[in-house]
């Protein structure tokens, strides 16, 4: 069998299949893919043992270290808003869903972003429509708190404009 490698560029990202060896990077980093129903049966798992209240604080400390775990990559950079675009290209090409920033103010620490079409959304709302979007609001407050260096909070707001529903994460200064 020869040696196989397909290529896809989606914007300035690129996922590469290592046929032979059964590997795939996004953007040259290890990468899997995960069906929405395989990640439907681990969350409905981890409900079951650990219950409602504990499945929110896991996905919490899970989007918190994963944003301190990407904020150490651009600790060198003080370019925040170029930031924060390029993680919500970079999410919305792997299939996270689509982040808009529609407020960003360094001077004042504050952001605002819509999240349209999550896979928390998709994924964990439809096995319990209770659950909430916490990995992703968890994820972005920590990753901005890190390149910031300052305490944050957020809110998050579900809104619907022109029929079109989405989540609206509020980040801001803690007081």
């Amino acid at each position: 069998m020869s040696a196989s490698i397909s290529h896809i560029k989606i914007n300035s990202d690129e996922i590469n299949w290592r046929n032979e060896k059964g590997l795939l990077t996004y953007n040259d980093a290890p990468a899997i893919i995960i069906w929405n129903q395989a990640l439907e049966i681990l969350m409905m798992s981890i409900n079951e043992i650990a219950g409602r209240e504990k499945t929110n604080e896991i996905l919490k400390k899970f989007g918190t270290d994963l944003g301190i775990k990407v904020s150490q990559s651009f600790s060198n950079r003080n370019d925040l808003e170029n930031i924060l675009i390029e993680f919500s290209d970079l999410y919305r090409n792997a299939g996270w869903g689509n982040v808009k920033i529609t407020t960003f103010s360094k001077d004042e620490k504050r952001v605002v972003l819509e999240i349209h079409h999550s896979f928390e959304e998709t994924v964990f709302q439809s096995i319990n429509k209770e659950q909430e979007c916490v990995f992703l609001p968890s994820f972005w407050i920590s990753l901005i708190r890190n390149l910031l260096k300052d305490d944050m909070s957020y809110t998050i707001v579900k809104k619907s404009v022109n029929g079109i529903e989405f989540d609206e994460v509020k980040l801001f200064l803690e007081e």
